[in-house]
């Protein structure tokens, strides 16, 4: 088995249990790569190491499409697709001109009542609601509904993230929001593979604990599907174009990896329990090109990105809260999705604003970031394109 060396940046949303550090699973096998993370998370790298370009793309400020924060974001072509945690898809051009607004909130024909994820196709979005999945088209026309209940208490499922299966129907991913109860008389997974009429036909990744979440439980790379683990697991895993689920890395994280599982908290009872945040206990945000993987993880309190040059095998550690910024270095804020070979990071305007002290004129100028100089710390977000080498 080939062993690769990296060092990666991963974002830590919630604290709950873990699983050993061990490689060993049901869905390991002898094309696992093993990816060392450098045990010494001081070592920060410059953008430049990783980047040869930066590019910024406000987004239209108007009363219909004022944003407070970007849940998810997804680029397809032209079109650029939020989900703003107000229970709105939000559709803007590649020039950042807003579009239009696909669907509405409410109990009504057409409406979701919640808008946990959704699914581009060349002719029509599909958005996960609670207990169904509502099809548009571009134009915001709506389509089509799909009712489901896996509400069963043995098998309970309420997808936080959903995909296509090249087995038909989808995969859902059930996250464990709502679980009070867990271990092995239940008979329920994280993730769960249902046909066209949402009949379940297999379960995956038997839940042990509490789970957090994700931006993008699912990504692609060329015909492979990438799932970010849940919490506590420390493999990458992919479906290929067979619906066959295997780890793809494996990620050692040396001393830095919690390597005990960690009891669950019980209700009226007062435990000491140690200090994790000594410890990568999660990461997420899984990007993969041809030349380039990237996720995020948090160790001690402070948000690490690492990005890991396949070609060359070598790891490059960056972080927002890196106190040694150059003059002409913008700051690394992470990457919310991914197009073509550019991370994309939405961030607010106020965020921008501060770097505008800081930078020097020549590289103000050299990254063309002078024409923002008015931005208002209202406005709507900005996303920032970070061009890999």
């Amino acid at each position: 088995m080939k062993t690769k060396y990296l060092s990666l940046y991963s974002l830590l949303f919630f604290i709950s249990c873990s699983q050993n550090n061990d490689i060993k699973n049901l869905y390991t096998n002898e094309s696992t790569s093993i990816i060392n993370i450098q045990e010494d998370l001081k070592q920060i790298s410059h953008l430049d190491s990783v980047f040869n370009d930066v590019t910024f793309l406000p987004l239209e400020t108007k009363e219909e499409c004022l944003i407070s924060r970007i849940s998810t974001l997804k680029i397809s072509d032209s079109l650029i697709f939020i989900n703003d945690n107000r229970r709105r898809l939000l559709i803007f051009g590649k020039d950042g001109k807003f579009k239009i607004q696909i669907g509405q909130s409410g109990e009504g024909p057409g409406e979701f009542l919640d808008l946990k994820d959704f699914i581009i196709n060349k002719d029509n979005i599909e958005i996960l609601d609670f207990k169904k999945i509502e099809t548009y088209n571009f134009e915001g026309k709506h389509l089509s509904t799909k009712r489901f209940d896996l509400s069963d208490p043995k098998k309970y499922c309420n997808p936080d993230h959903f995909n296509y299966s090249p087995l038909g129907g989808y995969y859902l991913w059930g996250g464990t929001f709502g679980i009070k109860e867990f271990g092995a008389e239940y008979d329920r997974y994280m993730m769960y593979h249902v046909n066209n009429d949402f009949k379940i036909q297999k379960g995956y990744f038997l839940i042990e604990h509490g789970a957090g979440s994700s931006h993008n439980r699912f990504t692609k790379y060329n015909d492979n599907i990438i799932i970010d683990p849940h919490f506590g697991d420390y493999n990458i895993y992919q479906i290929d174009n067979k619906g066959i689920v295997s780890s793809r890395y494996f990620l050692n994280f040396g001393k830095n990896a919690y390597r005990k599982k960690i009891p669950i908290p019980k209700k009226n009872q007062r435990e000491t329990y140690e200090d994790l945040s000594n410890y990568v206990l999660s990461f997420n945000d899984f990007f993969e090109t041809d030349k380039w993987l990237h996720l995020t993880f948090q160790y001690q309190n402070t948000v690490f990105s690492a990005l890991y040059n396949k070609e060359k095998e070598k790891c490059f550690l960056l972080s927002a809260a890196n106190k040694n910024l150059k003059p002409d270095e913008i700051r690394y804020w992470g990457a919310y999705t991914i197009t073509k070979d550019q991370l994309v990071m939405p961030i607010e305007a106020n965020w921008l604003k501060i770097e505008f002290d800081r930078l020097s004129p020549q590289y103000m100028k050299k990254i063309n970031l002078n024409q923002y100089k008015d931005i208002k710390e209202s406005d709507n977000p900005v996303l920032v394109f970070y061009k890999l080498k």
